[in-house]
């Protein structure tokens, strides 16, 4: 058996800006042919799940094309173009192909195509003979569409958040389509239902509160004769578009029986929505009850939501690092993307005093620009590779990266925007993340896979920015209405 493997993932927000571009792709992962074999093969990714199934089930993996960039604004449609023009040429390229595994993201968004994601699906296959199965994975944030489910053959979303399950997912769609290859009557069919629904992206944490409770409704269906898989996408709020929203999507032998399924699952989502919706203290409150917690346990942890890295901001919001310099800085530890001043650090040199005006450069969104003045520490090349839970094998690129000590608070500067998902990023910068009192934290959820297990304590935090866990505070021009909680009824 020869099976395609390959990739065009993208989370895109429709608030942010600049738009991401080709050189975005290129400065990250951009893979052609046997390119992504050696960065991907053993590691937590869905390639590295199709590599380690091609060894398991004894398929060849064909490698084509995958494109990998980091959360940020929508594609520029010569970007989107460029490289679905590529995959679908490699994959005609490839020669004879039994089938193929594609893994995307869910909520890509261009210039031009509010659903992306299904024009991947719908146009690789347009590539194959009749028969051949494309089977693909999605991120649990993805706004899935019904161009996606009726343009591939099935889809496997994650089970997780933060994503820990990469790989597992990977391994699961090829041994999915090596049984559709084995076995010519094995045609699943799938569902799809979307309650009008958006999850608070701290209550799509898969742990605990009420994701956990659907994600084990979706097990539970499992175990009913014919049906093979429950997909719950939490859907990501960040994308102005009419898809946006949670999806179920369901595998069964059956089409009614999937059907059924996904909108009793729908149903269980839609009573649950006040479950869903979360309140949370603003900077200044986060960092009081910071400042008075027990550090002898570990470091408290701030979750600077609205920056997310994850989800597409900038990286270089003031609003923690300007309320932690005003009530208490020492032990704290902030890390920003900031070319400008890393460029100024590396003029002046380590051990060096510099006065730098950090954050701020790409929008007024997250803060206005801060100055600050401290001394230089620690010039590095921002390279690390990712152990653990979360992006195990990994290698992530900072770009050059300056350590500079404010007032007794670590602040930490990048490049290139790095979300903060391993601490293997601050231990390569000779920072120890367990004697820190206090650790700003860029995102939502995601970083808990790598400081959860140190924390004695995590706290929310309600910023202004791109990535706000107040979806009311958007002005949305394309989602479909009414939708909870921007619409109660």
């Amino acid at each position: 058996m020869r099976i395609a493997i390959g990739g065009f993932f993208h989370e895109s927000n429709t608030f942010c800006r600049p738009l991401t571009t080709l050189a975005d792709y290129e400065s990250t992962r951009l893979y052609a042919g046997a390119e992504m074999l050696a960065p991907l093969r053993h590691t937590d990714t869905e390639v590295g799940g199709f590599l380690d199934a091609a060894e398991a089930l004894g398929f060849e993996p064909v490698p084509t094309y995958a494109a990998w960039a980091w959360p940020a604004g929508p594609l520029t449609s010569d970007c989107f173009r460029t490289i679905l023009d590529r995959l679908k040429t490699a994959i005609e390229a490839a020669g004879p192909l039994d089938g193929v595994l594609l893994t995307l993201h869910g909520a890509m968004v261009t210039e031009e195509d509010d659903d992306p994601d299904g024009t991947i699906l719908a146009e690789v296959r347009s590539c194959l003979p009749p028969g051949v199965p494309l089977v693909a994975t999605f991120d649990l944030h993805a706004n899935l569409s019904p161009l996606m489910v009726s343009s591939c053959d099935a889809l496997i979303g994650y089970q997780t958040y933060p994503h820990v399950d990469l790989g597992d997912r990977g391994r699961e769609a090829a041994e999915l389509l090596v049984r559709m290859l084995r076995d010519e009557e094995f045609r699943p069919h799938m569902a799809l239902a979307k309650p009008p629904l958006m999850p608070h992206i701290v209550k799509q944490r898969t742990a605990d509160g009420p994701m956990a409770e659907l994600l084990a409704l979706a097990r539970q269906a499992e175990t009913e004769e014919g049906v093979l898989r429950v997909s719950v996408a939490a859907g990501f709020a960040y994308a102005d578009v009419p898809r946006m929203g949670m999806g179920i999507v369901v595998l069964a032998r059956d089409g009614e029986q999937a059907a059924d399924i996904a909108e009793r699952l729908a149903e269980e989502a839609w009573a649950r929505r006040e479950a869903f919706t979360a309140e949370l203290p603003g900077a200044a409150e986060a960092v009081a009850a910071a400042l008075a917690s027990d550090f002898s346990a570990g470091p408290v942890v701030l979750a600077d939501l609205a920056d997310n890295v994850g989800g597409g901001s900038p990286g270089d919001g003031t609003v923690m690092l300007t309320e932690l310099l005003r009530q208490g800085p020492e032990g704290a530890l902030v890390l920003l993307a900031d070319a400008e001043a890393v460029a100024e650090c590396g003029r002046v040199g380590v051990r060096s005093p510099v006065r730098l005006t950090v954050g701020g450069k790409v929008d007024r969104m997250h803060g206005e620009p801060l100055t600050v003045e401290g001394t230089v520490r620690l010039l590095a090349d921002g390279i690390y590779r990712n152990r653990g839970p979360m992006r195990d094998g990994l290698v992530d690129d900072m770009g050059r990266t300056a350590v500079v000590d404010v007032c007794g608070l670590t602040l930490v500067l990048t490049e290139r925007k790095q979300p903060m998902w391993n601490l293997e990023q601050l231990r390569s910068l000779g920072i120890e993340p367990t004697r820190q009192r206090i650790i700003v934290c860029k995102g939502a959820v995601a970083h808990r896979a790598a400081y959860a297990p140190i924390a004695s304590r995590m706290i929310e935090v309600e910023t202004p920015g791109s990535c706000a866990g107040d979806v009311r505070s958007f002005e949305y021009h394309h989602i479909r209405r009414p939708l909870y909680p921007i619409d109660r009824w």
